[in-house]
């Protein structure tokens, strides 16, 4: 396994129908609404410059803090979905952004990314929607875990 990743610049990448995974700092909703929208507003460049190149996007960030350290929980809720960021992308730059639903398992979240979301990227990779925005990354056990645990959560997002 080569160790030594040469990470290129955006600018010289080739964008062409490639997807695009772009973890954002979008953590702007409380308690379900947006009250400044200042940080989804500074990467709309890097957002159409991509889209400019032909990459197919897909948005990930983490909303809030919905895991329970000492009880081990998270909680899915409306308070800390991206939903709101989702609806002002839609509004602003007038393009249909779509979320996959996952299974919660209970109280521990999402345990994985699931094959539903193939059926986005293929509508992604096809035109039928302009980008895919996943549910807030803390939903899922993986975020914030150590060990192999994180390391089979990136590799989920890898694809």
């Amino acid at each position: 396994m080569n160790h030594n990743l040469s990470i290129r610049c955006l600018q010289d990448a080739d964008l062409r129908g490639k997807i695009v995974l772009v973890r954002v700092d979008h953590n702007v909703v409380k308690k379900g609404i947006i009250y400044d929208p200042y940080r989804i507003d500074a990467t709309l460049g890097t957002l159409y410059y991509i889209n400019a190149k032909g990459g197919k996007i897909i948005l990930m960030t983490h909303v809030g803090r919905p895991r329970d350290k000492k009880a081990g929980t998270i909680n899915i809720s409306n308070d800390t979905s991206v939903m709101p960021i989702v609806e002002y992308l839609r509004n602003k730059l007038h393009i249909n952004v779509q979320v996959p639903e996952f299974m919660p398992h209970g109280d521990k979240g999402y345990l994985s990314i699931e094959t539903s979301v193939n059926h986005m990227i293929r509508d992604l990779k096809e035109d039928r929607i302009d980008a895919i925005y996943l549910p807030n990354t803390r939903w899922f056990a993986g975020e914030e875990a150590k060990g192999d645990e994180a390391l089979r959560f990136a590799h989920q997002l890898a694809g």
